[in-house]
């Protein structure tokens, strides 16, 4: 088999209808991932990757942001590598390779991602985007017990799916013990995906491995450092290439949230995956100090409380456990990242969301909104208004992407 990552997925049962108008679609097409070809099956057959993943170089960063209102930097390096065939900072445009095509298999399923070949390691920062680094493979030394190779996770399609219709993608995770439940804003209109959290062993072990002590499964601050080639930024690519080769797709409204342990997948792999993904709408959470570096600008619509005591808006230094300063220095992050005026102190969004700050001198594409409310963790109402409702109209107006 040629060199290159590859994704299959396996099905749990068929097709089925999940959540609020839904529709399953039967399977039986094959899903693609970069490099290779992995296999798409029904509920007795278990899909495969084929091919090694390649692309070993590394780079290497640490643009982060201070903790109150400027920027500074946090301790330990952003560190990541391009991925082979997948060169990050090429705009995506247009509908997706499975647009005209039969639907492939909707509902719950698994995708199978490779583990990374020889010559790469977490330890170097040097693996690939499309392939899990030896030490989160199975056995190794920061997986946990958890298995990051076969990972679950739920499509559920709009009523009335057309091949033909290039659709937006909101791909949701939910906190920490809430297995695959996901999550979604009020409004969503298009394919939905449930992310999965795989739980295992060691600190926060029910929580999303995006980053801190639930990434590493070692309650070490020595061991985050692997966190840079951490599971996450995989299984979301993989996902997204078998609906992009499966499911007609719009490929500049891919879009990912969550709520407090999703809030952090979402910030975190949306860093790591910024290429792909258009869009971030995290309540709570903030960005790891290790983790994938970030792939380019990226719109944004942040919920942060200044009550949450889980997941603070300022920690007053980086936080050892969550590898953290906070969810204002990812807001300060991203506003560096887009190349908005870090001086920006901002300017009402809407009348209907009083509360969020929008920043003039950001690019009209690369908008971010910041909504801190004064309530406690994954709060997202103040005043009679449910600030997660915003989300989806803000993302559906962006422009495209240049």
């Amino acid at each position: 088999m040629g060199a290159g990552s590859g994704a299959g997925t396996t099905g749990t049962g068929g097709s089925g209808s999940t959540g609020p108008g839904a529709t399953g679609a039967m399977s039986g097409d094959t899903g693609t991932g970069t490099g290779s070809t992995g296999a798409s099956s029904g509920a007795t057959s278990s899909g495969m990757s084929s091919g090694d993943a390649s692309g070993t170089g590394s780079t290497t960063g640490s643009v982060a942001s201070g903790a109150n209102g400027g920027t500074g930097s946090m301790s330990g390096a952003s560190s990541g590598a391009g991925s082979s065939g997948s060169g990050m900072g090429a705009a995506r445009h247009g509908m997706s390779p499975g647009c005209g095509k039969p639907p492939g298999m909707a509902g719950a399923q698994r995708v199978m991602i490779p583990k990374c070949p020889a010559g790469c390691t977490a330890t170097m920062g040097n693996c690939a985007r499309d392939c899990i680094a030896p030490e989160f493979a199975a056995g190794g030394p920061n997986a946990g017990g958890r298995d990051f190779m076969s990972r679950p996770y739920t499509i559920a399609l709009p009523a009335g799916y057309q091949q033909t219709t290039a659709y937006p993608v909101f791909m949701g995770g939910g906190g920490c013990g809430s297995g695959g439940g996901g999550y979604a804003p009020p409004g969503v209109n298009g394919i939905r995906v449930n992310l999965a959290i795989d739980g295992g062993n060691g600190p926060d072990g029910g929580c999303f491995a995006d980053g801190g002590m639930a990434c590493s499964a070692i309650n070490s601050e020595a061991s985050l450092s692997v966190c840079v080639n951490s599971p996450e930024v995989p299984y979301v690519r993989a996902i997204l290439s078998y609906i992009e080769s499966n499911f007609c797709v719009d490929l500049d409204k891919e879009f990912i949230g969550g709520s407090s342990s999703g809030a952090w997948e979402s910030y975190t792999v949306g860093c790591g995956d910024a290429d792909q993904i258009r869009g971030v709408a995290p309540n709570a959470g903030g960005l790891r100090a290790h983790r994938w570096q970030c792939a380019g600008p990226q719109a944004a619509w942040l919920i942060a409380n200044s009550g949450d005591n889980q997941n603070p808006v300022t920690t007053g230094g980086l936080e050892p456990h969550l590898d953290s300063l906070g969810s204002l220095a990812a807001r300060n992050e991203l506003l560096k990242r887009n190349g908005c005026d870090t001086t920006d102190k901002g300017v009402m969004y809407s009348a209907a969301y009083p509360a969020c700050l929008k920043y003039p001198s950001c690019p009209a594409a690369y908008p971010v909104v910041w909504c801190e409310l004064n309530g406690g963790h994954t709060n997202a109402n103040q005043g009679g208004t449910d600030y997660a409702a915003g989300v989806w109209p803000f993302f559906m107006q962006l422009p495209p992407r240049p």
